[in-house]
């Protein structure tokens, strides 16, 4: 029966420890407490680095990956990870963020999932109001009908003539005073008070929210050297070439070289994995007279690291 080599994309080459107890008592890797459900009944370290990512969980088969494998193998593995990362970067570049940009934005966001909708109309309330308004209207019917007609008229008629006084005088006429009121009171059921002591005292806390920003923006670029672009690039292509060499000859001097571009740059992707291929090496004074042996564990969380940024 031929091999349909379906097994050419489950196998890991060049690993260093082939058991998980080897990745624990070796290279310091701790088993999170909840993830032993996982490793219950699993002593291969392939076969769990494959388990983790049959559940999703590919963070941590990255991070095992890292313990389990040949150092060399393992810092070839993260170097490729970060030059896609740059090359991504490059045909989609990360916006930059300026200092002075913080805490330009007092009012928090709020989620959608936070939002409260505003209250609904009650259908009985309501029904209720238009019951009892109905009532009024039926009162007030019901007192027309029991007046004389004549003096109703009479009174009507003088209200009139009086309302049309109040035109003359004011400009508009009484009843279309009331209801202009009523479209006001509408719109801006509680009317603000633009001077109230508490819309002071928020422009005062606002000033001093300000003020307190401004230093602090000073504060910080005071101390934050200015990004020079082409510099920081130059550092982190030095980085990526030391690692390279590391890779193909991991020798002493090489070594070294990973461990002094990597000191110039550590914060970037590049820079710490060039500290963490000297420290893949395994002896922390290269060209020194003694040897130094990497504590256990510590290159392989520097790739986790690396993989992290």
């Amino acid at each position: 029966m031929s091999d349909n080599l379906k097994w050419l994309n489950k196998h890991f080459v060049l690993l260093r420890h082939l058991l998980v107890s080897d990745a624990v008592a070796r290279e310091n890797y701790k088993i999170r407490p909840d993830l032993r459900d996982l490793f219950a009944g699993e002593t291969n370290a392939e076969n769990m680095v494959w388990k983790f990512a049959d559940v999703g969980r590919f963070k941590c088969a990255c991070e095992l990956l890292a313990y389990i494998s040949h150092r060399r193998a393992a810092v070839w593995w993260v170097y490729n990870c970060v030059l896609s990362l740059y090359a991504e970067l490059a045909e989609n570049p990360a916006a930059e963020r300026d200092i002075a940009d913080i805490g330009t934005k007092f009012e928090p966001t709020v989620p959608d999932f936070a939002k409260v909708e505003p209250p609904k109309d009650d259908p009985e309330t309501i029904a209720a109001f238009e019951a009892k308004a109905a009532g009024m209207t039926a009162d007030y019917q019901k007192a027309r009908a029991a007046c004389d007609p004549e003096m109703l008229k009479l009174v009507e008629d003088g209200l009139e003539i009086a309302f049309r006084e109040f035109e003359k005088v004011h400009g508009v006429h009484p009843m279309k005073l009331l209801d202009m009121a009523a479209e006001k009171l509408a719109e801006n059921p509680q009317p603000i008070d633009e001077n109230s002591p508490i819309f002071k005292a928020a422009e005062q806390l606002k000033s001093k929210l300000q003020t307190v920003r401004k230093e602090t923006v000073d504060t910080i670029k005071s101390v934050i050297p200015p990004k020079v672009p082409a510099h920081e690039k130059q550092l982190s292509d030095d980085a990526m070439q030391a690692v390279y060499r590391w890779i193909v000859s991991p020798d002493e001097v090489n070594s070294r070289k990973c461990l002094n571009v990597g000191n110039e740059c550590p914060d970037t992707p590049a820079g710490l994995l060039a500290l963490t291929s000297f420290w893949a090496g395994g002896n922390l004074m290269p060209d020194g007279e003694r040897v130094v042996q990497t504590p256990a564990g510590l290159a392989a969380n520097g790739l986790c690291q690396v993989l992290l940024m």
